[in-house]
C-alpha cells in the first residue's frame, strides 16, 4: 500500500511486540516480588532490634551503677603555701623577658603531685554574702600584724573569733553610718536625690539604706543640677526623677 505521496507504508513488526511485552511483565512482576522480600525483612529487623534494646535496657536497669572510689593521700606540711602551675622553683628555669618566668608552666605530667592539700587548722567555711561585707572569721586570715597595726583606724578589729569591718577609716571613727546620717540630717534632699552630693565614703556602706551601688573608689553622686563632677569612680543606680546625673569620668 502506498500514502498520498506515493511512498510504501511500513507495517509494524508483530514479532517484536509479543516479547518486549513478556519482558515488561517479567520486571513488573519481579520488582513486586524483591519489593515483598525487602518489607518482610525490614519487619523481621525492626522486631529483632527492639527486642535487643528491651532486654538491655532490663539489663540496664537490673545492674547496679558499679563506682570505683579513688582515695588520694593528704600533701605534707611542705605544700601548705603550693600552688600548682606557679612553682617558683620552676620560674628560675625561665628566661625574665616580658616577664616570662612570672606566668604559669604547668609542670609535666610525672611531676605533678596527686595530693590533697588540707586546710590550715581552725579553717572555717567563709561567712556568705552580704554579711562577709561587714566579718570574716580571724582563723581563715590570722593576720596579728594587721589586727595592731589597724585596729585604731577603724578599718578592721577583732572581735572573738571575727574579723569585724566597721569601715570609714581615721575618715569616720564612728563608722560610714554615723557620717550619712549626719549629711542626711544636713542636706535632707539628699535621700530622694534632688541634690548633687558628692560623698567621700565606701559604697558598701549604702546597701541598708536599701541603695546598692557599683564600688570602684569612694565617691557617690547624686544629681541634679547641669555641674557635672570632674572624676567620678561610684555612682547610685537610683532613677532620679526623670533628671539623671550626667556623668563625666
Amino acid at each position: 500500500m502506498n500514502n498520498q505521496d506515493g511512498k510504501p507504508v511500513t507495517q509494524p513488526d508483530k514479532s517484536r511486540i509479543v516479547p518486549m511485552a513478556i519482558i515488561f511483565v517479567v520486571l513488573c512482576g519481579s520488582s513486586f516480588h524483591m519489593g515483598i522480600i525487602f518489607c518482610s525483612e525490614k519487619d523481621k529487623f525492626l522486631s529483632i532490634y527492639s527486642e535487643k534494646s528491651i532486654e538491655s535496657h532490663k539489663e540496664s536497669s537490673i545492674i547496679p551503677l558499679q563506682i570505683k572510689y579513688i582515695s588520694y593521700p593528704k600533701c605534707s606540711i611542705d605544700f601548705q603555701d603550693y600552688t600548682p602551675c606557679t612553682d617558683p622553683r620552676r620560674w628560675k628555669k625561665y628566661i625574665s623577658y616580658r616577664h616570662t618566668l612570672l606566668e604559669r608552666h604547668c609542670p609535666p605530667k610525672l611531676e605533678r603531685k596527686d595530693c590533697l592539700v588540707p586546710p590550715p587548722d581552725g579553717y572555717k567555711l567563709p561567712i556568705r554574702w552580704p554579711k562577709s561585707r561587714d566579718e570574716c572569721w580571724y582563723n581563715n586570715v590570722p593576720n596579728e600584724w594587721i589586727n595592731k597595726q589597724k585596729s585604731n583606724q577603724h578599718w578592721l578589729k577583732k572581735e572573738g573569733e571575727k574579723f569585724i569591718f566597721p569601715g570609714g577609716g581615721t575618715m569616720f571613727p564612728n563608722g560610714v553610718a554615723k557620717y550619712v546620717d549626719l549629711m542626711q540630717d544636713l542636706i535632707p534632699e539628699m535621700k530622694d536625690g534632688t541634690i548633687r552630693t558628692a560623698i567621700y565614703t565606701r559604697c558598701g556602706g549604702w546597701m541598708q539604706r536599701n541603695k546598692v551601688t557599683i564600688e570602684a573608689s569612694i565617691i557617690l553622686v547624686f544629681g541634679k543640677t547641669n555641674t557635672s563632677p570632674k572624676s567620678l569612680k561610684c555612682t547610685t543606680n537610683l532613677s532620679l526623677a526623670n533628671k539623671p546625673a550626667t556623668i563625666i569620668s
